[in-house]
């Protein structure tokens, strides 16, 4: 998988991951694209941060999120983008704040098992 396919995959996959959370104010939510701004590979805390559409019926708003990588990284060309969608039993791999407008997906505290 390259990255554009990965932010494809991603936004359907939080979707999924929406719509799958117990909360109501979480679920009826959905994902409408993410685009990726800085890449801060060689901080301590690689990451990916940008902003991504979060909608809520027919209202769509511009969050921020970030995605933690795992290091070392070197360039986005040496990221495993296919490890970094996490598998449809996995949960707990994302953080949502509806006062801040953010979403933080860190794919390595997947675990398996029930929302």
């Amino acid at each position: 998988m390259n990255e554009r396919e990965y932010w494809k995959h991603l936004e359907f996959r939080v979707c999924r991951e929406l719509a799958g959370m117990s909360e109501n104010h979480l679920r009826f939510r959905w994902c409408d694209g993410f685009i990726p701004q800085q890449y801060q590979l060689e901080a301590p805390s690689p990451c990916i941060t940008g902003r991504v559409w979060i909608c809520d019926g027919q209202k769509q708003e511009e969050w921020e999120f970030t995605l933690l990588l795992r290091p070392p990284v070197g360039s986005p060309s040496e990221i495993d983008w296919s490890s970094l969608l996490p598998a449809e039993n996995e949960s707990h791999w994302m953080t949502v704040d509806l006062a801040l407008k953010r979403i933080e997906i860190q794919p390595s505290a997947s675990v398996a098992g029930p929302r």
